[in-house]
Order: structure tokens, then C-alpha cells, then sequence
């Protein structure tokens, strides 16, 4: 659903300008249910059963089946291909095995044999199904999008960007919850100025897209990311939501500065037969980085914690923040809880951290890699991408 709801962007929107609207709203769109699931999932377990959050999709998906059925053309490649099975199954078991590996080093550490041997056996897979696409009549992954100099940067920091947000999204609320006592409802609303900067993020590129090159934008908002990141990483126990909720709309205001610029720099130097494929590998590259960057982030989160414990790093508290923290009121022991919740902000300011480090590296190779040409406006008889998505 994902890469097919941005494939038929391009086909729409052939100016260039319009184009680059149509992937802000995109963005945004998809971006604003971060937040409202946990708002709506926690005032759902609030108020009914578990398996409410479950149903509550079924109008949603309905009501989506309607709109593609009235609104959405059809839209087909001109070189329609067979399956690549060899590389499906390439990809996902050598994905699975470098992710587990990833998950079992965090939870066991890194000199355990079955993280190495996953990891290692994952490395092996993956190389073999590069190996495999460049042989394949019809491989699953058409490796020749990466000769377009624009595509392969625009894919980069659509995957690089995953690693900010991501840190944000696996380490925030376990410390709203953990250290600041927050319901999921009360994170999910803790939450929301991540959305405000995003329509402000997206709202001041719209602005500027015409007036400077991908690039500059790009630069910018890596730049509003790791700024965002690194007044995170300071955070303590005492430290207020105020501030919290600054630097999250910054995070926010980043992504939705980076995000649509850096979709439209890959898929709009594509031909529009190649938009499927382009934004099919886009997307597959974000879930994947994302999938190993938390796993990363969370060995990197829990190597924090267990080494911010010292000698109470033993279970159930070294398991996880929630479980020190429920063992810490289980035994009225105050020393315990401040132990704990520090170890918790220490791990997560870490995290924060590699995530900065990882957008301050990615600002610096915006302005080098990307054009900074400006985006062309669009003529006056073309179609207002604002009115046709009221």
C-alpha cells in the first residue's frame, strides 16, 4: 500500500512544483498517525476492550476501499515482470537474520554467538542477493534506479531520516511512561508536537521549494533534526515537558522538511513507467532501515541502561526500565526507582546521540551530493495540487 500510494504520485503530478506538494501532503498524511495511534489506541483501552483497537480500522479500511474505487487511476507499468522469487526469499531471510542478530546482541551482548552468527549469516545472504540481482533476468530490485545520481541521495536520506524519528518514536514514550508515570493516552498526547512542527516543517518548505535548490532544503532540515536531537540528549530526570516538547517539534519540523524534498529529489528524475519501481525500493529501503535501525538503537538503548544500573543490573530490573521501575515500587526502595530512571535517561540520551551524529553527517552530504537549483514553479493553466486533495 505504501510505495503503490506514492507510485501513482508522479503520474499525477508531472510538474515538477506540484510534485513536490503532492509528497509534502503525502508526508504529512502519513505522518500524523504516529502520534494518534497512541492517542487513540490509549482512550480506547481506557474506555473498552483490548480488541477496540483492532476494530476501530475496519470503518477506516472501508472508507479506503471507497476512495481508490472513485478517485485513484489506473496506472500500469509498460514492462510488466515475473516474481523474483530467489531474491524475495534472499532478502527477507537475510534481513531477518542480520535484525535478529541486531536484537539478540542488545539483549545479550555482543559476544554472544547466536547475535554473531545471525548478523554474520545475514551479511552473507544479503550480498548474495545483490550477487543474485545483478544476474537475474528479472530481479526483484532493479539495481540500475542506483545510477541516478539524485535517486540513490533522495533514497539515502529518506532512510536516514527513519533513524531520527525512530529514535524519537522507541525511546520517548518508554520514558514518559518509566520516568514520567504517563498513561499511553497521556504519552500519545505528550506526543503532539511532533505533529505541529511536521505541518510547520512542510508548510515552510513549500515556501522555500521554489527559491532554493533540494539540496540547501535538505540541509536544512537534517540541520533542524540534529539540533532537535541533541537538546534531547541533554535531558534528565527533572527535566520539564516544556523543553521536551520543544525539541520533539523540532524533530518533527525536520522530518517534514527532509522527508517530501528528499522523495521528490529520487523519484522526480525518474520516468514516470519507473515511479513503481522507484517508489516500491524507496519505501522497502525505509522499512528496512528502519526495522535494523531500531534494533540497533534498542542495543544501544540497553547497553546504556545496563551500564547505568552497576550493581543493580540484575533481573527483572535489567530487563527493562518499565520492569525496574515496577520492581523499585514493589519494594518501597526510593534509591532503587532514582537508580533505574537515571540508567534509563542515560541510555536514552546515548540513543539520541548516534541518532544526532547520524543527521549532522547526512546535512553535510545534502549540500555536497544534491543539486541546489531551485524546483520550477509550476505554469499558471496547471492544476493546484492543494485543491485536488480537499
Amino acid at each position: 500500500m505504501m510505495p503503490l500510494s506514492m507510485a501513482v504520485l508522479p503520474s499525477l503530478f508531472p510538474v515538477e512544483s506540484e510534485r513536490a506538494r503532492a509528497f509534502t501532503i503525502w508526508v504529512s498524511s502519513t505522518a500524523v498517525g504516529l502520534p494518534l495511534g497512541p492517542i487513540i489506541g490509549g482512550w480506547l483501552l481506557d474506555h473498552f476492550w483490548w480488541g477496540s483497537i483492532f476494530l476501530i480500522n475496519v470503518p477506516l479500511v472501508l472508507i479506503a476501499c471507497i476512495a481508490v474505487s472513485a478517485l485513484v487511476p489506473e496506472t500500469r507499468s509498460n514492462r510488466p515482470v515475473p516474481a523474483d522469487g530467489r531474491g524475495v526469499v534472499l532478502s527477507s531471510v537475510g534481513l531477518l537474520g542480520l535484525t535478529y542478530g541486531f536484537i539478540e546482541a542488545g539483549q545479550n551482548g555482543w559476544g554472544t554467538t547466536t547475535a554473531l552468527l545471525s548478523i554474520a549469516a545475514g551479511i552473507v545472504l544479503l550480498t548474495g542477493f545483490l550477487a543474485w540481482q545483478r544476474r537475474a533476468n528479472h530481479p526483484l530490485v532493479d539495481l540500475g534506479l542506483f545510477a541516478n545520481r539524485g535517486f540513490s541521495a533522495g533514497v539515502g536520506f529518506a532512510t536516514a531520516v527513519s533513524f531520527g524519528l525512530f529514535g524519537l518514536l522507541f525511546a520517548v514514550p518508554q520514558y514518559f511512561q518509566a520516568i514520567n508515570g504517563a498513561t499511553p493516552l497521556g504519552t500519545g498526547l505528550r506526543l503532539l508536537p511532533m505533529i505541529g512542527g511536521l505541518l510547520v516543517g512542510t508548510r515552510v518548505i513549500g515556501v522555500l521549494a521554489t527559491r532554493v535548490g533540494a539540496g540547501a532544503l535538505i540541509a536544512l532540515g537534517f540541520s533542524l533534526l540534529t539540533t532537535g536531537l541533541v537538546i534531547g540528549a541533554t535531558t534528565t530526570i527533572h527535566t520539564p515537558y516544556g523543553l521536551t516538547a520543544i525539541w520533539i517539534a523540532l524533530v518533527g519540523a525536520g522530518m517534514g522538511a527532509v522527508l517530501p524534498t528528499a522523495m521528490n529529489a529520487a523519484l522526480g528524475t525518474l520516468p514516470a513507467d519507473r515511479a513503481g519501481a522507484g517508489s516500491a525500493l524507496i519505501q522497502a529501503l525505509r522499512q528496512a532501515g528502519g526495522t535494523i535501525g531500531i534494533a540497533i538503537l534498542g542495543t544501544i538503548l540497553n547497553d546504556g541502561y545496563r551500564n547505568g544500573l552497576g550493581a543493580a543490573a540484575k533481573a527483572p530490573v535489567s530487563d527493562s526500565a518499565s520492569a525496574g521501575v515496577a520492581a523499585a515500587h514493589a519494594l518501597g526502595d526510593n534509591t532503587l526507582l532514582h537508580t533505574v530512571q537515571t540508567a534509563f535517561v542515560h541510555g536514552m540520551n546515548t540513543t539520541l546521540w548516534t541518532c544526532a551524529g547520524i543527521c549532522a553527517v547526512s546535512a553535510a552530504l545534502a549540500v555536497t551530493l544534491l543539486p541546489r537549483n531551485r524546483i520550477r514553479a509550476s505554469n499558471p493553466d496547471s492544476v493546484d495540487v492543494r485543491t485536488i486533495s480537499v
